[in-house]
């Protein structure tokens, strides 16, 4: 049965298995995994991914046949008691496994093996089912074994175009064929973060071949790299705003654990105030270039405008004074992206960049630390807001007051968490040696943008 699923949409995922990393086999038990499911249709979910055994890093496969007893009384259960509009989805890479979903019910076939199996391909030709291609280096127990790309996001887009046109040429239309990059199957953080940078792009030319584009970042390692966050469950945040920037970004569905959290800015603008720093040449120049470059990528993400931009410093190093003085700047910006996700891509701008980190408070090519998101308070164990060394660094608490009067003069709210307070008086180190002509900063920042054509 054909079933119309309009973009963007939902897909929550219900993993049949005693051994999952994300839920640790709540929902091994098919009663208690159907009814699993009837809530995330109720908060919202369109289609229902069932998966028999777990894809984690270093997993142990599982038989076609014990696959089959997991899922397919949970299929039969939610075909026979979820309205007809509700797609199911059967995440495996064994034909026999996919053959038998689809004749219970089943309308995708969700196979992170990116159908390189002949026979899989016919299964659904013979099942005229939707069809979700994934990339993945190696397979689960194998990819992350030091996978390695010259170029990630270019790689991942030929092997799922490729794929596709595989699809085709077996007689699936690109209307039936979904694509998945594949967040954490053979990729280092890095690796993610790019992919994460360069979403536009992806959906772009994915669309362009007719193809939809399916995101799956929900409660992924990528998360605890970025935020510290250890326990899967308690990520649930973090995904729903990296997947809410994902469909900023146009993609078509997202796959996640908790549709009741999809939506979470709802649309909504709020105020970031973000401090910039490079004392190391890269290809983009010198310390000033570096900071003009991180601008312009600021200014290119999701629904994000750099609105102002303070002036420019040069400061003294702050703890550990055996390095260079740094160039330094502070801009707010507007942004319809979470905290959570604007702090994902501040850290993949930072890598696309090229930083290393060598030693703590050391030399880099660009340290962007997001100082404040309106009046949002996070205590996490690598991301904290407001920013605790805000006060005590000269060369962020001059131009974050020098903001302040400036958005206050355009009649806007300089807003701040209850019981948060910039002093000067506490103002320690990175005493600032001198102040950068606005427009200097500006023809950089102007030239970097034409030599990278439009966002």
């Amino acid at each position: 049965m054909n079933i119309v699923i309009e973009s963007p949409a939902i897909m929550g995922i219900v993993n049949v298995t005693p051994d999952s990393f994300s839920d640790g086999g709540l929902y091994a038990c098919p009663d208690k995994a159907a009814e699993f499911a009837h809530d995330m249709v109720r908060a919202g979910a369109e289609i229902i991914d069932i998966g028999g055994q777990s894809s984690r890093p270093g997993a142990q496969p599982v038989s076609a046949e014990e696959e089959l007893a997991r899922v397919l009384p949970v299929i039969e259960r939610l075909r026979n008691q979820l309205p007809g509009s509700v797609a199911l989805s059967i995440d495996t890479y064994y034909p026999e496994v996919a053959e038998a979903a689809c004749a219970a019910g089943a309308n995708i076939i969700n196979d992170i093996s990116g159908f390189r199996n002949p026979k899989m391909i016919a299964v659904a030709v013979a099942a005229g089912a939707e069809c979700v291609l994934m990339h993945m280096a190696g397979e689960p127990r194998t990819m992350q074994d030091n996978p390695h790309y010259d170029d990630v996001v270019a790689e991942v887009k030929d092997y799922l175009l490729k794929g596709a046109a595989r699809l085709e040429a077996a007689g699936i239309p690109a209307s039936r064929i979904i694509l998945d990059p594949g967040f954490g199957f053979g990729k280092t953080k890095e690796h993610n973060l790019q992919l994460c940078l360069h979403m536009d792009e992806l959906v772009r030319d994915i669309h362009a071949a007719d193809y939809r584009l399916l995101v799956g970042i929900s409660r992924k390692s990528l998360l605890d790299d970025l935020f510290g966050i250890k326990e899967p469950r308690q990520r649930d945040n973090a995904s729903a705003e990296l997947a809410d920037a994902f469909v900023l970004s146009g993609a078509d569905i997202v796959r996640t654990h908790r549709p009741d959290l999809s939506d979470v800015m709802e649309g909504r603008r709020r105020d970031a105030f973000v401090a910039l720093g490079s004392n190391m040449n890269s290809k983009a120049g010198g310390p000033l270039d570096n900071v003009a470059a991180a601008l312009v990528a600021m200014d290119r993400l999701p629904h994000t405008v750099v609105t102002y931009i303070a002036t420019a410093v040069i400061s003294e190093p702050a703890y550990d004074s055996d390095q260079e003085p740094f160039a330094n700047a502070v801009c707010y910006i507007e942004t319809e992206l979470g905290p959570h996700a604007l702090f994902a891509y501040l850290r993949a701008i930072e890598a696309d960049m090229g930083r290393e980190k060598t030693r703590v408070n050391g030399p880099r090519i660009i340290d962007l630390d997001l100082l404040l998101y309106s009046d949002v308070e996070i205590d996490l164990p690598l991301l904290t807001v407001p920013h605790p060394r805000i006060c005590e660094r000269a060369f962020v608490l001059e131009p974050l007051l020098e903001l302040k009067e400036v958005v206050e003069q355009a009649g806007r709210d300089f807003v701040l968490p209850d019981n948060f307070e910039l002093v000067p008086t506490d103002v320690v180190y990175g005493a600032i040696s001198a102040r950068i002509p606005r427009e200097l900063l500006q023809s950089k920042i102007a030239e970097i943008a034409s030599m990278r054509g439009p966002s």
